[in-house]
């Protein structure tokens, strides 16, 4: 996908879930700006195009963290927001940019391969003098399919997300109090 893409489809599937009614929309802008921001290893440099920023460490692990410094906040409610917008928005560019050539490299620097799918489904077309054979599925619409099902589904359940989080963090926090005692 490029890079426009990476930046306009997650604000409009954010506006489009009404996350901006609860939910600051410079959140929705900053998380999509981030985002956008992992397309730079594009230009640094020969051999680190999409493994530099395209990477689980980047896209899963520093969104992670920013998710349990956000939920240790008790009563930044935007903050938390943020955070998991910004895991959905990063995740979701990764998760997209698999389906487009070359793929990312997943666990770099750990490991330097690249991982690509190619969803494409074609079928035979017989006694035709225009084409052998119909796109019935492109890599690109699988895109489109999935980055509804990991971008706009949770935008829609962004606060019940919020919700079990805060439950999910109040048990860790009493856990980690009787551990200390």
């Amino acid at each position: 996908m490029d890079s426009l893409f990476h930046f306009v489809f997650p604000i409009i599937a954010a506006l489009a879930a009404r996350v901006h009614i609860k939910h600051p929309i410079r959140n929705i802008l900053i998380a999509a700006f981030v985002a956008l921001a992992l397309d730079l290893d594009h230009f640094i440099g020969v051999g680190l195009e999409r493994a530099l920023f395209h990477n689980i460490f980047i896209t899963i692990l520093i969104p992670g963290i920013f998710l349990v410094y956000a939920f240790s906040l008790k009563k930044k409610y935007y903050l938390k927001g943020f955070a998991v917008l910004l895991l959905i928005f990063l995740s979701s560019h990764l998760i997209l940019d698999v389906f487009t050539e070359p793929g990312v490299a997943l666990f770099y620097p750990i490991i330097d391969n690249y991982y690509a799918a190619d969803f494409t489904i074609s079928i035979p077309l017989y006694q035709s003098q225009f084409a052998t054979e119909g796109l019935l599925v492109s890599s690109i619409g699988m895109c489109i399919l999935i980055f509804f099902v990991i971008i706009i589904l949770p935008c829609l359940v962004l606060d019940e997300i919020i919700e079990i989080m805060e439950k999910k963090h109040e048990g860790f926090r009493k856990v980690v109090k009787d551990l200390i005692r």
